[in-house]
C-alpha cells in the first residue's frame, strides 16, 4: 500500500487533510513538546516530511550510538495514516531511531499505539527516515496540526517574506507632539521591498505593520502574533539597528527597538 502526496502545480508537496483516527492511550512518558509557536515552525519550515502516524513496535538499540541521560534509543516502526507534507510517495510505515524518554528506572518505555506528529527527513534507504530534531516526535493534537498546516499554506503561498537583515531606515515626526513614523526597509531572500512600519500615536497603542511594494499606506498589513510573518520578523531581526542602517541615529533606533518589543520575543525553546 502506498500514501500518495500529489504536488500542486510548481510545487514540490501538498497539504492534506487529516484522516479520523482513533486516539489510543498512551502508557509511557510524553516526548518533549514544542512550546512555543517559533518551536513549531522551525520544525515545520525544516522538515520535508510531516507524517501523522502510530507508533506499530519499537525495539532497543543500543548498538546505534549511546542516547543521552534520561532516554533509550529506540528503533521505531510507525504506520502512516496521514502525510501533513511530503515530498512525493512514501510507503504506508516508516522506520527510524528515536532517542525516546526512558521511564523512572530507565527500563525501555512502552509507546505501542501512540499517535505521533513526526517531522522527518527521508532516510538512507525506501521506508526509512530520519528525525531533524531531539523534539520531534510529537504526541498527536489536532491544534497542533492546524498550526502545523497554517504554516505550511502561508510558506507556500508566497506572500510572507522570508526576511533576511535590515538595510536603511528613516523617522519623521508628526504634526502632534509624540507622533513619528519610522520606516525600516528590510531584505529579502526573493529582493521584493518590504518595509518595516512603525507608527506612535499619542493616547494609542503602537502600530507595526508591513508593507510589500513602493508604496506605503494604511493597507500596510499590521503584524498579528502567532503567524509566520511575525515569526520572521520577531525571530530572524536583529535585536539593535545596524549602524548601516540608521543605528546611530539615537530616536531611530529606539523605534527599532520599540518595534521589536512590541512584536514581543521569539520565544524559541530550544
Amino acid at each position: 500500500m502506498m500514501v500518495r502526496c500529489l504536488a500542486a502545480a510548481g510545487a514540490s508537496a501538498l497539504i492534506l487533510a487529516a484522516n479520523p483516527v482513533a486516539a489510543v492511550a498512551q502508557t509511557a512518558p510524553p516526548p518533549d513538546r514544542l512550546a512555543s509557536f517559533a518551536d513549531i515552525a522551525d520544525h515545520v519550515l525544516a522538515a520535508p516530511l510531516i507524517v501523522r502516524a502510530s507508533i506499530a513496535r519499537t525495539a532497543p538499540q543500543r548498538a546505534a550510538g549511546a542516547a543521552p541521560p534520561g532516554r533509550v534509543r529506540l528503533a521505531v516502526t510507525a504506520m502512516v495514516s496521514n502525510p501533513l507534507l511530503a515530498p512525493g510517495p512514501i510507503g504506508a510505515s516508516l522506520a527510524f531511531l528515536w532517542d525516546a524518554p526512558a521511564e523512572r528506572r530507565g527500563r525501555p518505555p512502552t509507546f505501542k499505539g501512540m499517535e505521533i506528529l513526526a517531522f522527518l527527513a527521508p532516510g538512507a534507504g525506501p521506508g526509512t527516515a530520519r528525525l531533524i530534531s531531539a523534539r520531534a516526535v510529537q504526541p498527536w493534537d489536532p491544534a497542533l496540526a492546524d498550526q502545523v498546516r497554517t504554516i505550511l499554506a502561508d510558506d507556500r503561498s508566497g506572500a510572507v517574506p522570508i526576511i533576511t537583515g535590515v538595510s536603511n531606515g528613516f523617522r519623521a515626526d508628526g504634526t502632534v507632539p509624540g507622533e513619528s513614523e519610522s520606516q525600516f526597509f528590510l531584505t529579502s531572500r526573493d529582493n521584493r521591498p518590504v518595509t518595516l512600519v512603525v507608527q506612535n500615536r499619542p493616547g494609542e497603542v503602537r502600530r507595526v505593520a508591513v508593507a510589500r511594494g513602493d508604496i506605503i499606506d494604511e493597507s500596510a498589513q499590521r503584524v498579528q502574533p502567532g503567524t509566520l510573518l511575525w515569526y520572521r520578523l520577531a525571530c530572524f531581526l536583529p535585536a539593535s539597528l545596524p549602524v548601516a542602517a540608521g543605528g546611530d541615529d539615537p530616536a531611530l533606533a529606539r523605534d527599532w527597538r520599540d518595534a521589536l518589543a512590541s512584536l514581543g520575543p521569539c520565544g524559541r525553546t530550544g
